[in-house]
């Protein structure tokens, strides 16, 4: 692919980038102010049910306020994953015109939504720092740890739309099937809790739950401004592994995707 080639495919990535994010919220009242109302709300649902009601902490404190960031910190993460998760499987048939009668890279398709995936996450990330920041605990190392973390979580996004959206052309079961499967993964990980209540029996799932590792890294870097290099290293190895595996699988399973399509 030559350099004009990859210049026309990046503008027109970038307008149908901008087409999802206003076709996302337009219509609606509070428009892209949702960007930020959502996860607020989620926010003290979240702290209410499991802060209050259930009286979990994050293990370093009893400060309700201090949990709430606790768990905002892994929301971040776990919202970020799920948005590009979630819609994979109908990136190929959503765009399926223009994939058959543009010459559209089809490679160009799953970077959508983790493009989407990183503004959204931009966004709450925001407010987690201000909220830090009138607590007096934002810690300049810990922002520039998070995005060694967070371009971890990127690599994964990718691995998994690569993977979800050319499943979701043979399998169009997959629409339904993996907002139940991000549930399920969300309470199966250490995400609305702290690792310290997981049964010691348990502890072996979490130790190889990427989701739980990623968000503990979160928590190290955006919370206590430490990294933990052996937890950053292991998850970028996996990472990568899981990104190259899913474009394999998308280039050699995609000639057969255009003909289903």
């Amino acid at each position: 692919m030559g350099y004009q080639s990859i210049r026309n495919a990046c503008a027109l990535g970038m307008r149908l980038f901008g087409f999802d994010l206003k076709e996302r919220y337009a219509g609606t009242f509070f428009g892209v102010l949702w960007l930020v109302i959502h996860p607020l709300f989620m926010l003290l649902v979240y702290t209410f049910i499991f802060g209050e009601v259930l009286q979990l902490r994050s293990g370093v404190s009893h400060s309700t306020s201090r949990f709430a960031l606790y768990l905002f910190t892994g929301l971040l993460a776990f919202n970020a994953l799920s948005e590009v998760w979630v819609r994979a499987p109908v990136l190929l048939n959503e765009r399926r015109d223009l994939l058959l009668n543009t010459p559209l890279p089809v490679w160009l398709l799953p970077l959508l939504p983790v493009a989407v995936s990183v503004v959204l996450e931009g966004l709450a990330l925001l407010v987690l720092l201000v909220a830090l920041g009138l607590q007096s605990e934002l810690k300049a190392s810990g922002i520039l740890f998070y995005f060694c973390f967070l371009m971890i979580r990127i690599i994964l996004s990718l691995a998994g739309a690569y993977f979800v959206a050319v499943l979701g052309v043979f399998i169009r079961d997959l629409r339904q099937l993996m907002p139940v499967l991000m549930t399920v993964l969300l309470f199966v990980s250490p995400v609305l809790y702290p690792p310290e209540v997981i049964p010691e029996q348990f502890l072996f799932f979490y130790d190889w739950n990427l989701l739980g590792q990623l968000v503990q890294g979160y928590r190290e870097a955006l919370l206590d401004g430490v990294i933990n290099r052996e937890r950053f290293f292991a998850l970028l190895i996996v990472a990568i592994l899981c990104l190259s595996l899913s474009i394999w699988l998308f280039r050699s399973l995609m000639p057969r995707a255009r003909y289903v399509l």
